[in-house]
């Protein structure tokens, strides 16, 4: 008999768990497994490259709560819950009193706020094997107090956990009530048991799987570049969603050094994200006088042609767990300069894959600006690239042993 798995997610936005997901799920076994995705809106460009053999559905209401964020609470909560039942405020406004006289307290009081106002979202009473919060720490609280009937339930931990911005105590709380906590790099795993040393034992790594043949084949579909004919400078690529957490507002700083040592340049920013973002980096580009030199390309299923093009794949992230997308630059063989985020040295070998930088603008510029000047140092990386596989299918394997 086949055994039932419900993996848990949001939106299927065009962003690395997204990405990391597809990846995943395409190497499922679905002559032993049947696999149920539940997500909280019917969103996001990648939806229609989910298998058709997964079962998709969608929580039946109160998804919303799932992309809840500081710029949008008001509205969100309002909207979500105030207009539906106007005695919903009186729950929710304690919490903006903590808001505004606790502001140090702010990323606790909101986890308290999402879990309360999540179990208004009706129970998943289905019997599974196992059930996966493959979206990190909301689909966690989620699979934690709404999936009853789940016989394990695993937690999906892609980014940094361990930060004193999160609040050890809710957190410790859900980990200690997940069979699994699965951790995408050697970095976010040692990060995550220092600072939860009580479940350290539940902890495992399976790393982001790739399909490296598939993304090779995929970066060779068509064209990217829409100014490929009219420009023949130097092409630097971020694919990343639009946060503060990818560092993409220290661009324009870096362009303008740039521009000061009149260098061709132009940076292409490949993803969407929060508008608010995207201004101030509009802005900043204005204020430099590097708004020509900076490309936002939008979202798109395929960004390996971009990948392939480019001359220097960038990472200028303050914070990650382990992006995506510098695997796909890696497997694409393109040179790469990463920001220092906590598994930059990891996964570029402290310089044998790619460059990593300090998070500074004047750091990152001048590793941008030496690679770009030293020809034989990006003929090397790429050599040391080519002589890599960097496929890794075989880490399902890894959750099958668990199930």
């Amino acid at each position: 008999m086949k055994k039932k798995l419900l993996f848990i997610g949001i939106i299927m936005n065009s962003a690395g768990t997204e990405q990391s997901f597809l990846s995943f799920i395409n190497c499922i076994d679905f002559e032993k497994y049947d696999v149920d995705l539940i997500l909280a809106k019917n969103e996001g460009l990648f939806m229609e490259l989910i298998p058709e053999r997964v079962n998709v559905k969608f929580m039946p209401e109160y998804g919303e709560l799932f992309l809840l964020s500081s710029k949008n609470a008001v509205s969100n909560l309002f909207n979500t819950f105030v207009r539906k039942n106007p005695l919903d405020l009186f729950k929710i406004m304690p919490y903006f009193i903590k808001f505004a006289l606790f502001p140090k307290q702010k990323v606790k009081t909101a986890t308290e706020l999402f879990c309360k106002l999540m179990k208004k979202i009706p129970p998943v009473t289905q019997e599974y094997d196992a059930a996966v919060a493959y979206w990190g720490d909301r689909t966690m609280f989620y699979m934690v107090d709404r999936v009853v009937n789940a016989k394990k339930k695993i937690a999906w931990m892609h980014f940094e956990y361990g930060d004193d911005k999160y609040d050890a105590e809710i957190y410790s709380e859900y980990f200690k009530k997940c069979n699994r906590i699965v951790n995408v790099s050697g970095m976010v795993d040692k990060k995550l048991k220092s600072k939860f040393p009580e479940i350290a034992d539940k902890c495992v790594i399976i790393e982001n799987i790739q399909n490296a043949d598939f993304i090779r084949r995929r970066s060779l579909e068509r064209e990217s570049f829409p100014d490929t004919d009219s420009f023949d400078g130097v092409r630097l690529l971020t694919v990343a969603r639009i946060a503060r957490q990818k560092g993409l507002d220290m661009i324009p700083e870096i362009l303008k050094n740039f521009k000061n040592h009149k260098y061709n340049i132009k940076w292409y920013i490949l993803g969407e994200g929060e508008q608010s973002e995207k201004d101030k980096i509009i802005n900043l580009a204005v204020k430099y006088g590097v708004e020509e030199s900076l490309v936002f390309l939008g979202e798109t299923i395929n960004p390996y042609p971009f990948m392939r093009e480019c001359d220097i794949y960038v990472q200028p992230s303050r914070f990650e767990g382990k992006p995506i997308s510098v695997e796909e630059a890696k497997i694409i063989r393109r040179p790469i300069v990463a920001a220092n985020y906590l598994s930059a040295k990891e996964q570029l070998k402290d310089g044998k894959y790619g460059v990593v930088a300090d998070i500074d603008p004047s750091d990152l510029y001048e590793k941008i600006k030496d690679l770009i000047d030293d020809k034989s140092k990006r003929e090397e990386l790429v050599k040391n690239l080519s002589a890599e596989n960097f496929g890794n299918e075989k880490e399902a394997e890894k959750f099958y042993g668990f199930l």
